[in-house]
């Protein structure tokens, strides 16, 4: 009784997983990726102040005449106050070192960085002149962006599920399957990438400020989009 009982339960057994493997589903699963390229509508420019004194008071007060002075100028060209804001203000004293090792007190360091937000990228360049010639002595960053990203990051996202499908199709094909369904969706990343990084050289700042225009040209951005796709297929 005892052997039939452990030979019922084996073969019960077997039949459970013959069974569930009847069951399994067969799938595919592929990658896809969307890229959209598009052109920028919207700039960012951080440019620096920097100013040196003697007395820390004088830093003080030179720094913030020359801060203002770049404030108003970028007003001027029609930039809304809302859009330029103060970055980073650092103040520090400074030192002068001698070739016997002693150090000494050698005045006061302002550091003012005014970020301004641009979406008229035509006055891109008459931004960094116009700071140039009113106070600025650095440009430290030239970034291009968009306005509404959304629209965009959807329409890769749909690209890189038209991809994965195609992509899918293909296999099924070869092995001589069809797409029945969908079994599972991943969405890996969704991003707006610029080809390029505008940090502004030493060289331009300084024509700039010598009153030659300063170039700026936006180029494309890149939306992406990366999906990871489960298909169901026939057996």
């Amino acid at each position: 009784m005892k052997k039939f009982f452990v030979l019922t339960l084996m073969m019960m057994m077997i039949c459970a997983t013959t069974f569930a493997e009847e069951l399994k589903v067969p799938t595919i699963s592929v990658s896809g990726e969307g890229v959209v390229e598009v052109a920028p509508d919207r700039a960012t420019v951080t440019l620096g102040v920097v100013t040196r004194e003697k007395n820390p008071a004088a830093v003080q007060n030179s720094n913030a005449r020359a801060a203002q002075s770049v404030i108003n100028s970028i007003v001027a060209l029609g930039v809304e106050r809302r859009n330029i804001t103060t970055g980073n203000y650092n103040f520090s004293p400074t030192y002068r070192h001698h070739n016997d090792g002693r150090t000494e007190l050698d005045g006061y360091e302002a550091v003012n960085s005014v970020t301004v937000i641009v979406d008229d990228l035509s006055i891109v360049g008459k931004i960094i002149d116009a700071a140039l010639k009113n106070g600025a002595n650095r440009v430290d960053d030239l970034s291009f962006g968009l306005r509404n990203k959304t629209a965009y990051q959807d329409e890769a996202l749909r690209l890189a599920i038209l991809d994965a499908k195609r992509k899918a199709e293909v296999a099924a094909r070869a092995l001589g399957k069809n797409i029945l369904g969908v079994c599972n969706v991943s969405i890996n990343s969704a991003s707006v990438i610029a080809p390029r990084n505008y940090k502004m050289s030493r060289a331009m700042t300084e024509d700039a400020a010598v009153g030659l225009e300063t170039p700026v040209e936006g180029g494309t951005l890149n939306c992406s989009a990366s999906v990871h796709v489960e298909f169901e297929i026939s057996r």
